[in-house]
C-alpha cells in the first residue's frame, strides 16, 4: 500500500470524528512517514509497520464514542439530578399541604359528625360524608405522587 492510499483510507475511517481532529491525526501519520523515509525505509514498509488504516482509526475513533458515552451519561445524571432535587422541592410543599387537607378531613369529621346529629337529613349526609372523602383521596393523591416522582427521580440518578 502506498503513503496516499493509506492516508485516504485512514481519513475516511475516522469519518465520525470532527474534522479538525481527523487533520490532526493525518498529520501524525504524515510525520510517521517522514520519519521512515529519512530512516531509509519504502512507503510499504512504513504502511507494514503501522498496520491497517482500519486498526489504526479504530484506536482512534473508538476512545471517542467511548469518551462521548461517558459525557452523555454524566449529562444524563446532571438532568436527572435537577429533576430529583424538583421532586424533593415538590414533596416539601406537597407534605405539609397534604397533612393539611388530612386535618382539614378530621375536622370536617369532627364538625360534621355534631351537624349530622342536630340534622336529619340524608342529603346532607351524604355531602358530608362525600366531601370529607373528597378531601381525604385528595390529600393521599397529592403525596402519594410527590413521593413517586422522587423515588422515580432517585432510581433514574442511581441507575
Amino acid at each position: 500500500m502506498k503513503k496516499a492510499d493509506f492516508l485516504n483510507e485512514l481519513y475516511a475511517h475516522l469519518s465520525p470524528l470532527p474534522s479538525n481532529e481527523r487533520k490532526e491525526i493525518l498529520n501524525d501519520f504524515r510525520e510517521h512517514f517522514r520519519e521512515g523515509a529519512a530512516a531509509g525505509k519504502s512507503e510499504e514498509q512504513i504502511c507494514a509497520e503501522l498496520g491497517s488504516p482500519f486498526e489504526c482509526a479504530k484506536q482512534y475513533v473508538g476512545d471517542a464514542i467511548v469518551e462521548g458515552r461517558v459525557q452523555e451519561r454524566q449529562r444524563r445524571k446532571g438532568f436527572w439530578t435537577d429533576i430529583a432535587i424538583f421532586n424533593l422541592v415538590q414533596v416539601l410543599i406537597a407534605l405539609p399541604l397534604s397533612v393539611g387537607l388530612f386535618l382539614a378531613a378530621g375536622l370536617m369529621c369532627v364538625i360534621f359528625a355534631f351537624i349530622i346529629s342536630a340534622v336529619h337529613s340524608t342529603a346532607f349526609i351524604v355531602f358530608a360524608v362525600s366531601s370529607t372523602l373528597a378531601v381525604l383521596i385528595a390529600a393521599v393523591f397529592m403525596l402519594l405522587a410527590a413521593i413517586d416522582g422522587l423515588r422515580s427521580a432517585i432510581k433514574k440518578i442511581n441507575g
